[in-house]
């Protein structure tokens, strides 16, 4: 009888999931990032989500040369990729990448070995480089809030009311994302979404590494404000019957409080919407959100260029 890969690679399979859309000029990098990798019991899933540059040729190349599963479809959307993707796959632990990010080539090796070690834990996270076009990491940008407190920040609470994860950094069991009913098919938010989830029912555990590399290349998701705040803040509304009144209310208001101070240079009228939560819930952090906001509200007009915010 012959080995089994996880006796031949001497550790359990991992799932590798990369959603591509639209990144020809990076979708090669991705890859190979995880076909490099030092830990090398992985099955990369690559799914491409119905792209209109010239991923289809590069992946098509890329799959005769190294093997890994492939596959293409009408645009869907990120997070019934995702979901299409873990659904098939295999591994004990999944680990997902945007096909325009990269990992680190000993991620899988580290991640793995802290699991496998620490099985009352079901979701591994770290630190991120953010890198621009040509892979260059980026010094001093940080889109992310930062982890204050290793321990306290990636429980539910603490998420709520400041996500601190980046994706590209995670590793999961597949069970958990079984027992969290997959990623949310219905916002843009998903990772949050899962996060939150995942905190409610298991542990989370951030180690103070880096694992992965994020592009940043204007075109982000993350770079449509409005957008985002919006899905947040349905999400946290989302667990309001499931908490405690008091702690709901301090999040709520400490959030919209933020997304008001966000908003308020660009997004002027919309930040309103934000504004009126605040009004029964008082801290220093609120009241700190309220003068960045009202500042950028009444004095920040115009672009760098000269002309008017819209």
């Amino acid at each position: 009888m012959g080995e089994s890969n996880e006796t031949r690679y001497q550790g359990p399979l991992v799932s590798a999931i990369v959603p591509s859309y639209n990144h020809a000029p990076y979708i090669q990098e991705c890859v190979l990032s995880i076909v490099n990798q030092t830990y090398k019991n992985i099955e990369i899933i690559v799914i491409d989500d119905g792209s209109s540059d010239n991923s289809r040729e590069i992946l098509e190349e890329m799959q005769k040369r190294l093997g890994f599963r492939l596959e293409f479809q009408a645009n869907q959307g990120l997070s019934k990729t995702l979901n299409k993707g873990i659904r098939s796959a295999q591994g004990k632990y999944i680990s997902c990448s945007a096909s325009d990010d990269f990992w680190e080539l000993d991620k899988v090796e580290r991640q793995v070995a802290f699991l496998e070690n620490h099985p009352e834990y079901s979701f591994v996270c770290g630190k991120i480089h953010m890198v621009d076009a040509q892979s260059r990491i980026i010094e001093g940008l940080t889109i992310i809030d930062p982890v204050r407190d290793p321990i306290e920040s990636v429980k539910f609470e603490s998420l709520l009311e400041r996500n601190c994860i980046p994706a590209p950094s995670v590793m999961f069991t597949k069970e958990i994302w079984e027992k969290c009913g997959g990623y949310n098919e219905n916002t843009i938010v998903e990772d949050f979404d899962f996060c939150l989830k995942v905190a409610s029912k298991s542990k989370i555990v951030y180690i103070d590494e880096y694992f992965a590399n994020y592009r940043w290349h204007g075109q982000n998701i993350t770079v449509y404000t409005l957008k985002m705040c919006d899905a947040v803040w349905e999400i946290v509304q989302s667990w309001k019957n499931q908490m405690d009144a008091g702690l709901y209310k301090k999040i709520a208001h400490r959030r919209s409080s933020s997304f008001f101070s966000r908003l308020a240079r660009k997004h002027k009228k919309e930040s309103f919407k934000y504004l009126k939560y605040c009004n029964s819930y008082w801290d220093s952090l609120i009241v700190t959100n309220y003068m960045k906001g009202f500042y950028k509200l009444l004095f920040c007009w115009k672009k760098n260029d000269g002309t008017v915010w819209q």
